[in-house]
């Protein structure tokens, strides 16, 4: 068998070194805007509270406070995975063997490429008017996906439309909407199956949660003095939106929202 020369798999091995230290620098870095954003939204959220109490403002805090939620976790159990892997990859190359070596720099390579590309989709998140800036169809369907990557459920999102024309205040408050039923039913439906149809029809946007969890009595959870269902009825009353929650014990729950895309005052 060919012998290489063992100065190739040295540089090689530098270079994916130098590289996987460049991408610690980096992640260390893009922590430190992260820690600073979360401070200054603390900063925000406090300003926000002694100067306004008002829906539109506590979605608008609870979205970011979700998104946070959401960078910190990717940044303590995704990055902090790869960035194992990628390390201990180029701890146990094998130098005394060409092919073993190649075969451990391609797969430390495809973990490189995987961080650098969780890096620049998460760094959209810490735009907080993100949501805003993509529409809230592009939201729905991100946060479909993060429920995908659990791997618990079985998820299916669907919409007859890519866009939708929305004010910004109507986008957030149906977004935050659409985070509370999803979250709600997360912790307390027992759900193996989550769905979310998105329709576009006569000006309206009609939106349709379904989930084959355990159901609950509607009546019963408002004299608990659960918030779900007053929080969604009141923020639906805000943007003049039609909001239907179908559910018995043990048949699962569907809630619709049917929002007019203006404003009655609008006409």
């Amino acid at each position: 068998m060919k012998e290489f020369p063992i100065s190739d798999i040295v540089v090689a091995i530098t270079a994916g070194s130098l590289l996987f230290f460049l991408l610690c620098a980096f992640i260390v870095a893009f922590t430190l805007v992260f820690v600073r954003k979360r401070q200054q939204y603390k900063i925000e959220k406090q300003q926000i509270k002694d100067q306004f109490s008002n829906n539109l403002l506590e979605a608008q805090l609870e979205i970011r406070e979700q998104t946070l939620k959401h960078i910190g976790y990717e940044l303590h159990d995704n990055f902090g995975q790869i960035a194992s892997l990628i390390k201990i990859n180029l701890n146990i190359i094998d130098l005394s063997s060409r092919e073993k070596a190649e075969e451990k720099l391609d797969e430390t390579r495809n973990l490189i490429r995987k961080l650098i590309s969780d890096i620049k989709g998460l760094s959209v998140s810490l735009n907080s008017d993100q949501v805003v800036n993509t529409g809230l169809i592009e939201g729905l369907k991100q946060e479909m996906e993060r429920i995908k990557k659990l791997g618990l459920y079985e998820v299916r999102f669907e919409s007859n439309t890519r866009n939708v024309s929305l004010d910004p205040d109507k986008t957030i408050i149906l977004f935050r909407m659409s985070q509370e039923i999803l979250n709600n039913t997360l912790k307390h439906s027992g759900a193996t199956c989550l769905s979310v149809d998105v329709a576009l029809s006569n000006n309206f946007l009609k939106l349709t949660f379904k989930d084959n969890g355990v159901g609950f009595s509607i009546d019963e959870a408002i004299k608990r003095g659960g918030s779900g269902p007053t929080n969604l009825k009141t923020r639906a009353t805000l943007i003049h939106a039609d909001l239907q929650i179908k559910s018995k014990v043990n048949t699962g729950t569907e809630i619709i929202i049917n929002a007019p895309l203006t404003n009655e005052s609008d006409n």
